[in-house]
């Protein structure tokens, strides 16, 4: 007897091959659906993800057999990793750390009051949320650790897709929004590196020995490997060559083997990839030949993967009690309150800014997404957070990111009306960004004092201070916003 085709499921190749491509199809079809209303990407494969998995498509009769069956999931969730591990490489490679040098006088205390309140309150989530972490034996430390990364941080790629979306992503709210979010995506990983280490059932002795490990391979990579490939890189860029065979298969296995050292000292691999995207020298056009070529590979096919797999842990129906939906809703309070407030007191205080600008940053800081379901997933891969908890911290970054941008809209449209920013106020606020550029420890210029020849220049110099650097990286940050 001819068999013309085999059963798919005795082919572990062949239901990856399925499975990828369902979650592709449905993960793109609800992205577009959801951009009609200024949602970004990731909003649309979160919800895939919850689709595929028990909450809904897992009650239909032979759903999970016939397409997710238990035999396969290790071998998607490995593939989902390594999609991962390069998504962090590609962060550490979009991180403008010049920016955050820039606009240090603002970005470091903002940034201090947005991760001390949200993780210190976060501590407390965690602590009230210890007795619901049933069935779970795990360093309590570790537990704590877990929530309060997320719980407190924020989402970059995610604020970045919502101000693209605004064209806000050069404006001046754009501009420090993401050096905040680029400063708390460094030390989430750091925290989160170390709730990894005490994951391992190890004292507090071992914790603290991986924490000491985790900042000399820091060290090691920011000042002994980066200046090494810099000045491997500068004689390449001399010679206008500077993206050659060779220096970019040297990134990749500088990847690799920061990947591989994080894994095996007890941190994930994925904090690796992150240091080594730091390390790759910014001078010269490698850093925008690498996004270009990895970015539509793991923003369009491995990060749905991620999600998808994110999904099929997520159990909406244990959320079956009146206690845990109002303890969802004093968690999403809370959440909020906690990063939006603070937020937006330090921003008044230290850009003297309009409260309505002030709010618009608190409200975009509170955006959560991709970095806490990093987070989640890794805590229960660890077996350090429950299902019920996973569930409850999934619906809370969907629910505080789907309303972002209607919020920011509303915020931020009443802060540009003509009739609050006056032309004393903007030329005032130019100034401000052009000396945080500077770095120059000035004595502040009275915004009144400015004439409107003063005026002109601010605008001029700050145009032709900027023009340089976003002519080469304004058509790679275009691009790259739209996929998320």
């Amino acid at each position: 007897m001819v068999t013309l085709f085999e059963n798919p499921h005795e082919s572990a190749l062949a239901m990856f091959l399925l499975q990828v491509f369902i979650t592709l199809i449905v993960c793109k079809i609800l992205a577009k659906l959801l951009s009609f209303i200024g949602q970004p990407q990731v909003i649309g494969q979160i919800i895939a993800g919850i689709i595929f998995g028990p909450s809904i498509l897992g009650y239909a009769k032979g759903w999970s057999s016939a397409i997710w069956p238990a035999s396969t999931l290790k071998i998607f969730q490995l593939i989902a990793n390594l999609g991962l591990i390069f998504f962090m490489f590609f962060l550490g490679l979009e991180l403008d750390l010049n920016q955050i040098k820039a606009n240090w006088k603002v970005t470091i205390p903002v940034a201090c009051v947005s991760i001390i309140v949200p993780v210190g309150i976060g501590c407390a989530v965690a602590l009230w949320f210890y007795e619901l972490n049933d069935g779970i034996v795990a360093s309590k430390t570790a537990f704590i650790l877990f929530i309060a990364s997320g719980f407190g941080f924020s989402a970059f790629p995610v604020l970045a897709t919502l101000l693209n979306s605004m064209n806000l992503l050069n404006e001046p709210i754009g501009i420090q929004t993401i050096c905040l979010a680029a400063v708390e995506d460094i030390v989430v990983w750091v925290v989160l590196a170390v709730a990894s280490a005490f994951s391992s059932g190890g004292s507090a002795l071992q914790g603290l020995y991986t924490l000491l490990l985790t900042l000399a391979f820091i060290a090691i990579m920011i000042f002994i490997i980066r200046p090494i490939f810099n000045r491997i890189h500068g004689f390449y860029l001399q010679r206008h060559d500077d993206c050659n065979v060779y220096i970019v298969v040297g990134c990749f296995l500088l990847l690799l083997i920061a990947s591989f050292t994080t894994e095996v000292m007890g941190i994930h691999a994925f904090f690796g990839a992150f240091i080594a995207g730091l390390c790759i020298p910014r001078k010269g056009e490698l850093v925008e030949f690498l996004s270009i070529r990895i970015e539509l590979l793991i923003v369009e096919f491995f990060l749905p993967l991620y999600f998808a797999n994110s999904g099929l842990k997520t159990r909406l129906n244990l959320l079956n009690t009146g206690r845990s939906w109002w303890t969802l809703a004093i968690l999403i309070i809370l959440a909020s309150v906690s990063k939006i407030i603070p937020v937006t007191i330090a921003t008044k205080i230290c850009a003297r800014k309009s409260w309505y600008y002030c709010a618009s940053m608190g409200v975009l800081m509170n955006t959560r997404g991709i970095v806490q379901l990093v987070v989640l997933n890794i805590g229960v891969q660890l077996k350090v957070i429950s299902p019920v908890i996973f569930a409850m911290f999934v619906l809370m970054a969907t629910i505080l990111t789907l309303l972002t941008s209607p919020i920011l809209s509303f915020l931020y449209k009443r802060d540009s009306d003509p009739k609050i920013l006056e032309e004393s106020k903007t030329a005032y606020d130019l100034h401000m960004v052009l000396e945080g550029e500077n770095n120059l420890n000035r004595p502040s210029i009275d915004k009144n004092d400015l004439s409107n020849a003063t005026i002109t220049a601010i605008v001029e110099t700050k145009r032709l201070s900027t023009s340089s650097n976003n002519e080469n990286g304004q058509r790679r940050k275009s691009s790259r916003m739209t996929l998320f």
